[in-house]
């Protein structure tokens, strides 16, 4: 079931993934920070987290307080 959701560029040397995994049959979001060597394919490193699906409602929350409180403090643009 792995899926690649979304690849962030997080700086030179790193990527944030976003991920629907599996392990042992139970699915998970994968939240991980890869490391992109200079040559080759980017590895996971263990700076990451890993959620339940069921936490995903709670999470989508917090993403959209974060959002109002990053706008608020003039640190992005509001989206339209």
């Amino acid at each position: 079931m792995d899926q690649l959701i979304a690849t962030i560029e997080k700086n030179a040397d790193e990527e944030i993934r976003v991920s629907l995994r599996e392990y042992k049959g139970h699915p998970f979001i994968d939240i991980r920070v890869y490391w992109k060597p200079p040559e080759g394919e980017p590895g996971p490193t263990k700076k990451g987290v890993t959620l339940n699906p069921e936490l995903f409602p709670g999470l989508k929350k917090a993403m959209g307080a974060l959002e109002a409180a990053l706008v608020k403090a003039k640190l992005i643009d509001e989206e339209s």
